[in-house]
């Protein structure tokens, strides 16, 4: 299994652009896949730096509906005029974040909503014996804070976002099982846990963010969070590739505990699992 960070909140040389956001381009099983899209479609121009051929992705997802995973949706439907894009069927509904200056809106582009290349999914999804998308995680361990400022809408008022609308994938390729999570803010732990069940299993790689990081707030998560965090995944037969929404500081803490079973990924960066 191969994965190229396509796009991240920091990039591995000079030669790759950066945004907050997050896309992966993974070969597995013979397959091209996209794991979510960046903020822009600045994505575009790192997998060209790369050798990537987009138009050759045979399938694509977004974890979930913040417009830093699916802002590039526009952009990649322009250049591969095939691949279906699975998100889960509550990726539209509109999604807000809480700013010192007021509520911005931090939802999908309205305007995709009824591109026939969406596949809506749900709970448990299988898509084929390799690949198998949930959202159905009910867990509330290490649920990070910064999830506090982030909002959906009940009619005209404005309500904490429950994250129904979050999905990861996982992916088998052989023996090994790869889990892959956007934002993670059920909580890392809660969506490790949840896809243990599914798998039987410890998954053998879990690559993503882990949302102990705000960029609302501009804060981690508080030290403690973040140890209880690494000292559960400790628990587990996982080794971790994250980015994103972990940040720098979380992820040297995360380190302090499990070592060298967890790596960050920039965008640029190359992983063979």
């Amino acid at each position: 299994m191969k994965i190229i960070t396509l796009m991240e909140d920091t990039a591995c040389a000079p030669d790759f652009a950066c945004e907050h956001g997050l896309s992966f381009y993974i070969e597995a099983n013979g397959r091209k896949l996209l794991f979510d899209m960046g903020q822009t479609g600045l994505f575009l121009q790192n997998a060209a730096a790369c050798g990537v051929q987009l138009d050759e992705v045979d399938t694509a997802f977004i974890s979930h509906g913040h417009y830093d995973h699916g802002g590039g949706l526009a952009a990649f439907l322009a250049v591969n005029g095939h691949a279906p894009v699975y998100l889960h069927e509550k990726a539209f509904e509109p999604h807000f974040s809480r700013k010192p200056e007021g509520i911005r809106f931090i939802g999908l582009d309205p305007a995709l909503e009824q591109s026939s290349r969406l596949v809506r999914t749900g709970g448990v999804t299988k898509i084929d014996e390799n690949m198998t998308l949930f959202s159905d995680v009910t867990g509330q361990d290490c649920c990070p804070q910064g999830n506090r400022t982030l909002l959906e809408r009940a009619g005209t008022d404005y309500v904490p976002d429950r994250f129904q609308h979050e999905q990861s994938l996982i992916l088998r390729e052989g023996d090994k099982t790869a889990l892959f999570t956007g934002c993670a803010h059920r909580g890392v732990v809660n969506i490790c846990a949840r896809a243990k069940e599914i798998i039987g299993r410890d998954p053998d790689f879990v690559i993503g963010g882990m949302h102990l990081f705000s960029p609302s707030s501009g804060k981690s998560e508080p030290d403690e969070t973040i140890r209880a965090v690494a000292a559960r995944l400790a628990q587990t037969g996982s080794h971790y590739y994250t980015c994103h929404c972990t940040g720098q500081y979380a992820f040297g803490l995360l380190r302090e505990t499990l070592g060298a079973r967890i790596d960050f990924l920039a965008a640029g960066s190359v992983a063979e699992l």
